[in-house]
């Protein structure tokens, strides 16, 4: 058994074995953020984009194909969701093995606890892995033990390791952390460059929101090999050749034949394929021209060639793909719905609306990066690439989070481990034995954050008394249980708020015409331009699109929306209690704030 206590360097005091650490860490983790679920039900906790992920495990366990991404009860006939069967795998694995012991429901229950566990735990191993990697090994306890805290106290990246999450955010920060570990020690071994290759494509198989940080980090090794040629040759190569394989695989593995070469801007095809195998080729043309003609000047000048080759197949093959991913929105949509989703919220309008949440959010990886800067400077020129590489990775993902609050989560659990790194770095005397996890503990992302929510009565003066909507998804007609009711009906297509659709589809076997998902622009489209139309307008358009049944929602955005946009329209009538003749109201399945009515034939 691992004992508690490991001896510090000087033998003087001791330092708890950060094994023991990282376990209680876990647990307690794993009880705080489950809480929520016990008191709710975990299908409860569930949040639009975690019930969409659950149906479609469902439609996969039922028989519905690998290559087939449909969502055929999304805007019928359906819409070719932008996600990927490595997170439906696993989680349809968890099930199918705890089904025979548990029954569907209850496994399910325990999937949706299990899974984000286990990746929580995968998290906090690798920052304690990063950095007791990059650390002395007289130094290694406390370091570990300082991450191990600060990456508990990430309070931006732990929702995504709440009961329930079974999104693919949680699995991405897990293959990025992965995806660190091994890249910072690329000189050393080429087993750990390849590896890093291979995690780079499956992160960017399952979505693109790594593709800035594992962009520069590419970069960072091209440079890496032009600087030293030949002495990082054969790392280099390993890097080049596990990008460019894995992502042929995985292609093979996830992309039916005639989708390889598709315009897919959103999600692992044709141009994420030319970006991360093309890239892992030009990588391995310039080591072999490296390897024949050992001239800097020479690298540099086959690096700018296929460089140039690469981007200019991009742009030529796929030009629309320089666009925002949110460019086919329609406009309508972009107002009535994307401006208000907080994970797409920029810097400047969090600023607006929450100034007290910008300490929380972006202070600890800003300080961070200022900390692998001065590193860069202090540090050894046989260790520097480390700092390059983690330095370059942690500013894209801060830059990303910039343009989109979501990427804060990746850029704070990344800052963890460097951030400790840092300290230790500065070689500052402050630091030594139990100092170091003092530092780290008051700069960590909860105390920055604590900090910005103590001083908001002063921020609060500028901000003319915007707040951000946070609805209870209960009351907001968004839980699993709230859309229960509605299975007793005959299964048919429902026009309800676009936050309502995934909770409907995991409640019912209806249809639903709106979700939360910039491809549904017809769908979405459809429904806001049918509850805002005139009834005599909505009476003819429930027709062309075979609507079986109408949901308000009383609290919801939408509905204020809907109303806001169309005084007249169909929606501000129902809601004033108006009920057109084509309308019929369902009493049975009708709540407060909830109404549901038949379209009669």
């Amino acid at each position: 058994m691992p004992s508690l206590l490991l001896p510090n360097e000087r033998g003087s005091s001791a330092t708890p074995n950060p094994a023991i650490v990282l376990t209680i860490a876990w647990a307690a983790i794993v009880v705080a953020l489950g809480f929520p679920a016990i008191k709710a039900g975990v299908f409860d906790t569930l949040s639009t984009d975690d019930a969409m992920r659950l149906v479609e495990v469902r439609d996969l366990l039922a028989g519905q194909g690998w290559f087939d991404l449909t969502q055929y009860r999304l805007d019928p006939p359906g819409i070719a969701m932008h996600w990927s069967r490595i997170v439906d795998a696993p989680l349809a694995l968890l099930i199918l093995l705890f089904r025979p012991l548990l029954g569907q429901h209850a496994a399910e229950a325990l999937t949706l606890v299990a899974w984000p566990s286990l990746l929580l735990g995968a998290a906090l191993w690798l920052t304690a892995t990063i950095a007791g990697q990059a650390s002395a090994l007289a130094e290694r306890p406390r370091v570990q033990l300082a991450t191990i805290l600060v990456t508990a106290l990430s309070i931006p990246a732990l929702i995504h390791f709440r009961a329930g999450a079974i999104d693919h955010h949680n699995m991405q920060i897990v293959l990025l952390l992965g995806f660190m570990l091994c890249i910072i020690d690329l000189e050393h071994s080429a087993a750990k460059a390849a590896s890093a290759g291979c995690l780079a494509a499956l992160s960017l198989a399952i979505g693109l929101e790594m593709l800035p940080a594992i962009a520069v980090a590419s970069a960072a090794v091209v440079g890496l090999l032009i600087w030293k040629g030949a002495e990082v040759l054969r790392s280099a190569s390993a890097f080049g050749a596990g990008l460019a394989g894995s992502a042929l695989l995985l292609a093979l593995l996830l992309l039916p034949m005639s989708n390889l070469a598709r315009p897919v801007c959103d999600a692992f095809g044709g141009p994420i394929l030319l970006l991360s195998a093309g890239g892992g080729i030009a990588l391995l043309a310039v080591a072999g021209v490296s390897y024949l003609h050992g001239s800097l000047w020479t690298r540099l000048a086959a690096a700018a060639i296929v460089g140039a080759l690469l981007l200019g197949a991009f742009f030529k093959s796929y030009p629309s793909c320089v666009a925002s991913p949110y460019a086919q929105v329609d406009p309508l949509l972009v107002s009535f719905w994307l401006d208000r989703v907080n994970e797409t919220m920029s810097v400047t309008e969090l600023a607006r609306m929450q100034p007290q949440k910008l300490l929380g959010y972006y202070a600890f990886p800003l300080l961070t990066l200022g900390l692998c800067l001065a590193a860069n400077i202090r540090d050894m020129p046989q260790t520097r690439f480390r700092w390059i590489v983690s330095t370059v990775t942690l500013a894209a993902l801060y830059g990303v989070s910039l343009w989109e609050l979501r990427g804060a989560a990746a850029a704070n659990i990344v800052a963890a481990p460097l951030c400790v790194l840092g300290i230790v770095a500065l070689r500052n005397r402050a630091v030594a034995n139990w100092g170091l996890v003092r530092a780290a503990l008051l700069v960590s992302p909860a105390t920055l954050g604590g900090i910005g929510f103590a001083i908001w009565p002063a921020l609060a003066a500028g901000t003319g008394g915007y707040t951000i909507a946070t609805p209870d998804p209960a009351v907001s007609c968004q839980t699993i249980s709230s859309a229960a009711p509605l299975a007793a009906l005959t299964p048919g297509r429902v026009m309800a708020p676009i936050d309502s659709g995934p909770a409907i589809l995991a409640a019912t076997g209806h249809s639903v015409f709106a979700g939360p998902y910039h491809r549904n622009n017809d769908g979405n489209l459809a429904m806001v331009q049918t509850m805002t139309a005139t009834p005599e307008a909505a009476r003819a358009m429930f027709r062309e699109r075979r609507v079986d049944y109408v949901l308000t929602c009383n609290h919801s955005a939408d509905q204020e929306d809907l109303v806001r946009i169309a005084p007249e329209g169909l929606a501000a009538q129902l809601g004033r209690g108006g009920t057109p003749d084509f309308l019929e109201q369902i009493e049975a399945v009708s709540k407060p704030g909830w109404t549901v009515w038949r379209v009669r034939k």
